[in-house]
């Protein structure tokens, strides 16, 4: 069994792959302990992706995997498509664009076996073509967490010390079994389906303050191009409505009722908002009140919360929407957002 099976979703990615593979290939962990899967995503390059990828199957037969999906399932189709081939003891996950140093996965590995962690957290530099690369100066702090009970998951899910992005971790194979996680497919900010159920499966998590993740903020990407897409809302909201859904069907959704309510309504109903203001964009009542209805049919107590002193600014908007939000009301909310 390989150690770390890394999982490469990649679309037109012809310049961007040789950083990517070569920042692989030269981890100290060894190609022998890797097993690296690039899956095309269906690129419309006249097939430079595609012949890329064989090369690099060529070179390395034993540790890459290569697939070709026909039909454009976007990065969370492309991982999932990648997760039916992965063997090995621990996942992780790379964007083609971005790269990683050579001490990750030797690193990691090595230390999610020192704490039998089912995922470990590390840090991530930030690189543009102007800058180079540069790191958040408020870094994560070594931290970890054994959770034998109820109340002490709660006071982790409280913490929000794991986030909820999937490229800065690796996880332990049999828990992704075990919870049957899978990426929203089509669109964008597809992580959350995957990463936020595992925090109620794993047991053991290991946040390392190391810096090993090179994300390039590239402005032709895909999530720079999607920002200010309206339909990039619509995402959101669809991804969280699946994890709230997800947890629904779950042991843990009564005994963590609160907890998952605070998180359903924040994604999906306060952050779009949020987000909207944020960015300037219009939402007409038409919507907020599609929204609003969406949300009240899932969760009617949306005014009441065990943690509404943790959440001033959300409750506001629960309670004008548990009391009927009038237009007068929706605009004078989001102008206050906006100023935010």
């Amino acid at each position: 069994m390989k150690k770390v099976s890394v999982v490469i979703p990649c679309y037109n990615a012809a310049a961007w792959l040789p950083k990517c593979f070569l920042s692989l290939a030269e981890q100290t962990m060894g190609m022998e302990d890797l097993e690296l899967i690039f899956v095309d995503d269906a690129s419309t390059d006249n097939g430079r992706t595609w012949e890329m990828l064989l090369l690099f199957e060529r070179a390395y037969p034993d540790s890459v995997i290569v697939i070709r999906l026909e039909e454009n399932r976007r990065q969370g189709g492309a991982r999932n498509e990648a997760l039916l081939y992965a063997s090995g003891e621990y996942i992780s996950f790379v964007d083609a664009d971005d790269w990683v140093l050579p001490g990750l996965y030797e690193t990691a590995y090595q230390r999610a076996k020192e704490y039998d962690a089912d995922i470990v957290q590390f840090d991530h530099l930030y690189y543009t073509d102007q800058t180079g690369e540069f790191r958040n100066p408020k870094g994560p702090e070594e931290a970890f967490f054994s959770i034998p009970s109820v109340e002490e998951r709660k006071k982790f899910l409280l913490s929000e010390t794991i986030t909820y992005g999937c490229w800065n971790k690796i996880y332990k194979r049999a828990l992704i079994q075990t919870a049957g996680v899978r990426f929203a497919e089509h669109v964008v900010y597809e992580e959350p389906l995957f990463v936020y159920p595992l925090l109620y499966y794993g047991n053991r998590f290991l946040v390392i303050s190391d810096a090993f993740y090179v994300y390039r903020q590239n402005q032709k990407s895909t999530m720079h191009r999607d920002m200010k897409d309206d339909t990039t809302l619509k995402d959101h909201v669809a991804v969280q409505h699946a994890v709230w859904k997800f947890m629904k069907q779950t042991a843990f959704f009564e005994e963590y009722y609160e907890e998952l309510k605070m998180y359903f309504l924040h994604t999906c109903f306060y952050e779009p908002l949020y987000f909207a203001g944020l960015r300037n964009m219009d939402i007409s009542m038409e919507r907020y009140r599609a929204l609003e209805a969406r949300i009240k049919k899932e969760i009617p107590d949306l005014n009441q919360s065990a943690y509404e002193a943790l959440i001033p600014h959300q409750m506001e908007l629960y309670r004008l929407a548990a009391d009927g939000m009038t237009e007068e009301d929706f605009l004078r909310y989001m102008e206050k957002l906006k100023r935010k």
